[in-house]
């Protein structure tokens, strides 16, 4: 049963509640970051090589498993390099000229050092049962991990040699492509130049100067060896000053023109 005190703290009236302000009692609200766009495994494949390999524009084909041998000339064997893991056929940035690219990547397990190598054509690849062999300095083996039917790499080794080989006729014949373009291109040029000069074309002064030269020289060569006997008078030029009148011819000429000037005068 309440005792008088606690039924008389009841009966007292209790203050209002206080107004609250929402905004600056609740705690703010911060918006979550958009997620990440979703990247398939090929993005995800071509960023992780461009950073090693800024070269790479896509990637062409992909072995799960490769190790990399190197040919050893002095034990006349074959030497692991250390290097194993995902390889890669990628297709890289085209040459100054034009022509197509590609080259074999190995993102190492075992290491930092990856491989690279850029196909250049057919006869630099050779195909052997275990290997795929690039000629380089040194002579590189790739060996694709293949497991038997009916397992899904069973066609591994194989999809892999076919389409390196198919890569390589690709850059060669890009390369023998934009090569013969190239001669074609300067045999076109030579011709040009050596034709004569279009119709409609100024002449310069050198080449005006160079006809008129000629021209003299050829008048010349004739005027001195002409037999015949008014030669000098029918290749005389027009432009040939007229000879001065000799002393005889003067003295006949004077004395015409006193005779004339006496008859005149009324003494003749």
């Amino acid at each position: 049963m309440p005792s008088n005190r606690s039924r008389a703290r009841a009966s007292q009236p209790q203050p209002p509640p206080q107004p609250s302000d929402y905004e600056t009692d609740a705690p703010p609200m911060v918006e979550a970051p958009p997620p990440p766009p979703e990247r398939s495994n090929e993005e995800l494949n071509l960023s992780v090589i461009r950073r090693h390999y800024p070269d790479v524009t896509s990637i062409r084909y992909v072995a799960p498993y490769a190790v990399l041998y190197a040919f050893s000339i002095d034990s006349r064997q074959w030497a692991g390099m250390n290097i194993e893991g995902t390889l890669f056929v990628c297709e890289l940035v085209p040459s100054p000229i034009g022509t197509e690219r590609y080259s074999v990547v190995i993102l190492n397990r075992r290491g930092l050092e990856n491989f690279a190598m850029e196909i250049t054509g057919p006869e630099q690849i050779d195909i052997d049962e275990e290997y795929i062999i690039m000629q380089g300095d040194p002579v590189y083996g790739l060996w694709i991990f293949s497991e038997p039917p009916p397992s899904s790499t069973q066609n591994t080794r194989a999809e892999t040699q076919a389409r390196i080989m198919e890569l390589a006729e690709r850059a060669k014949a890009s390369r023998e492509g934009k090569e013969r373009e190239e001669q074609d291109s300067e045999a076109a040029d030579s011709d040009q130049v050596e034709t004569s000069v279009p119709m409609g074309r100024q002449l310069s002064l050198r080449e005006l100067f160079g006809q008129q030269r000629a021209q003299d020289s050829a008048w010349s060569v004739h005027n001195h060896h002409s037999s015949h006997p008014n030669s000098q008078a029918l290749t005389q030029p027009a432009f040939m000053p007229t000879p001065s009148p000799q002393p005889a011819q003067i003295d006949v000429l004077n004395q015409l023109f006193m005779k004339a000037k006496q008859d005149y005068n009324g003494l003749g």
